[in-house]
């Protein structure tokens, strides 16, 4: 929080948000439950119903001083190549996601996320994009919260939940899912 030399500034603030001009505080996705149901939900104020959702398994994929992670990047895609929630996790080398709930918390620092390794948060990035609803953003340009929990795994498939939200283009995503490796 900024400290104020002179009332003035304060009382400028404080205009702004009596008359509405400060941004709503976006829902916390990260702690919000997650619905059993069928991940899907809106982007933009159109439907996002997924109809294939993989992982990405790179090992070795990312080192940061002594530490060595897999990288992991589940794909949820709708209508398309270019029409999908894609969200890029670590897991130290030779682990597993299994049990595992990834958060990202609603704020743009970097040191306020939850950590992997020091200053490496544990979900390195995510993009959305949906052309039907003109939307194409990522963790470089919007505040978004997230949960994402994978189960264990079961057949070679992924199982988990993930709640995502991102208030500047109007997306929430949530409910359950059960990825494919991609290879």
């Amino acid at each position: 929080m900024p400290h104020f030399r002179s009332r003035l500034p304060a009382m400028v603030l404080a205009a702004c948000v009596i008359a509405g001009g400060a941004r709503a505080v976006p829902k916390d996705c990260s702690i919000a439950p997650i619905p059993d149901t069928p991940v899907a939900g809106t982007v933009g104020g159109k439907p996002f119903v997924p109809n294939e959702i993989t992982v990405h398994v790179t090992p070795n994929g990312m080192q940061v001083d002594d530490a060595k992670f897999d990288t992991y990047e589940l794909s949820i895609q709708t209508d398309g190549i270019f029409n999908a929630a894609t969200v890029h996790v670590l897991v130290r080398a030779g682990g597993r996601p299994d049990g595992h709930v990834y958060r990202v918390l609603p704020t743009d620092s970097i040191s306020a996320q939850p950590a992997a390794a020091p200053g490496t948060p544990e979900i390195q990035g995510w993009d959305l994009e949906l052309e039907s609803a003109g939307v194409k953003t990522s963790f470089t340009q919007d505040i978004a919260s997230m949960r994402l929990e994978f189960g264990p795994r079961k057949a070679g498939m992924y199982p988990g939940k993930i709640h995502f939200c991102v208030a500047g283009v109007g997306a929430e995503i949530a409910g359950a899912f059960s990825a494919r490796p991609d290879r």
